[in-house]
């Protein structure tokens, strides 16, 4: 099953009743547009979808605009956070879920454009928000062109997962040394770009090892992973102190703490994430001040970036915007090996845009089976 939300903080009754009402008002919608909208922090009753046959197209206002129709996008855990208002990198509202798209360019802001796209190319978009659609608007610098017989769902997964496994996995080799017997630890090890890491490290000939909840360790066996333990650093730290080549957090349960003892002399941490700071609760302040989760976030992220020698802090948003031709060098790589049957993408589930709320509170209980969640805008809930 994929990644979950702990302490919520709502009644999941209650949000059932609110489902049901997003579906009934949702469903009989017929139009050429439509978007999922977040208009106000909280449960997925703040979901809304906007449709409107006569209007809302979006059209090239910018030189750089390019519109592009929308066959998927993703749903993640960090969809639902910042629905809550909860997460690092926190986007404005009224908030269009999906940080990753694929889909066909319709129209280009300028003809300059053209030495790069054309009307009818197949793109892949990194954004901050807004993929959850018929139709969307991005800047042309954060497309991708697909590769020729890419199609969209396997491109969408390349791109929102396996290219920053690959990326992370990249940042942690020794003088670009392969990882043929390594050993590589994944924290959090059912979450999607956890699930595309194993698959990327096993291709390379390491010995992986996952932390994870005990339900997800059978799956993890079967992808091949050598040997699995409970999230809890105090149960697997023992264990493996001072004897991983490799370590991949996404998750920041004790600050990264135990991640960096099970390194040895010469290995490498990746910090890919840290979910555990915003889905565990609030972080009181001083005498019960505020709630501190964005500031430990900062402090976390501050913190690996200039005090721990054997570590870095990855991010797949700050990655794409400062190196982009690398990133698509990657994509393009996975594309051709995919191809060629080296790794197969696996889709969790997909889901109409009036299926979004369901398929957002499935993840946050951890509900959903293992891989990337799909939106496919032009899909209907009957034709799932």
């Amino acid at each position: 099953m994929g990644e979950s939300l702990a302490h919520c903080g709502s009644s999941w009754d209650d949000e059932d009743q609110q489902e049901n009402a997003f579906f009934e008002k949702s469903v009989k919608v017929e139009t050429h547009q439509a978007v999922v909208k977040v208009l106000e922090h909280g449960n997925t009753q703040m979901l809304v979808l906007e449709a409107n046959p006569t209007k809302g197209i979006p059209k090239c206002s910018e030189p750089d605009d390019v519109v592009i129709k929308v066959d998927c996008s993703t749903i993640t855990l960090q969809d639902c956070m910042i629905r809550r208002g909860k997460w690092n990198d926190m986007q404005s509202l009224p908030f269009i879920p999906g940080s990753d798209i694929v889909g066909t360019i319709t129209e280009l802001g300028s003809p300059d454009l053209e030495s790069r796209f054309r009307v009818g190319n197949l793109v892949a978009a990194v954004v901050p928000s807004g993929g959850n659609a018929k139709y969307a608007k991005v800047k042309a610098r954060e497309l991708l062109l697909v590769p020729t017989g890419v199609d969209p769902v396997t491109a969408l997964c390349i791109s929102s997962t396996y290219v920053p496994a690959k990326q992370s996995l990249e940042a942690a080799r020794s003088s670009g040394t392969p990882l043929t017997g390594a050993n590589v630890l994944v924290i959090g090890a059912n979450g999607p770009t956890a699930l595309a890491t194993i698959d990327l490290a096993l291709l390379e000939g390491a010995n992986v090892y996952a932390t994870a909840d005990k339900r997800h360790h059978d799956h993890l066996l079967s992808l091949g992973v050598k040997q699995c333990f409970p999230v809890n650093p105090l149960k697997w730290l023992p264990r493996l102190e001072c004897k991983m080549d490799v370590v991949l957090d996404s998750v920041c349960l004790d600050g990264y703490e135990s991640s960096a003892k099970a390194l040895g002399p010469r290995g490498k941490l990746i910090c890919t994430g840290m979910s555990a700071t915003f889905t565990q609760g609030r972080i009181e302040g001083p005498l019960g001040i505020g709630d501190l989760r964005l500031l430990t976030a900062s402090y976390q992220k501050a913190r690996v970036k200039y005090r721990m020698h054997n570590a870095c802090y990855y991010d797949k948003v700050e990655s794409f915007k400062d190196q982009k031709a690398i990133y698509a060098q990657y994509f393009k790589y996975l594309c051709h090996i995919q191809a060629k049957g080296h790794f197969k993408p696996v889709v969790a589930a997909r889901a109409s845009l009036t299926m979004v709320s369901s398929l957002q509170k499935a993840i946050e209980r951890g509900d959903t089976p293992y891989g990337v969640c799909v939106a496919t805008p032009w899909l209907t809930r009957e034709d799932l």
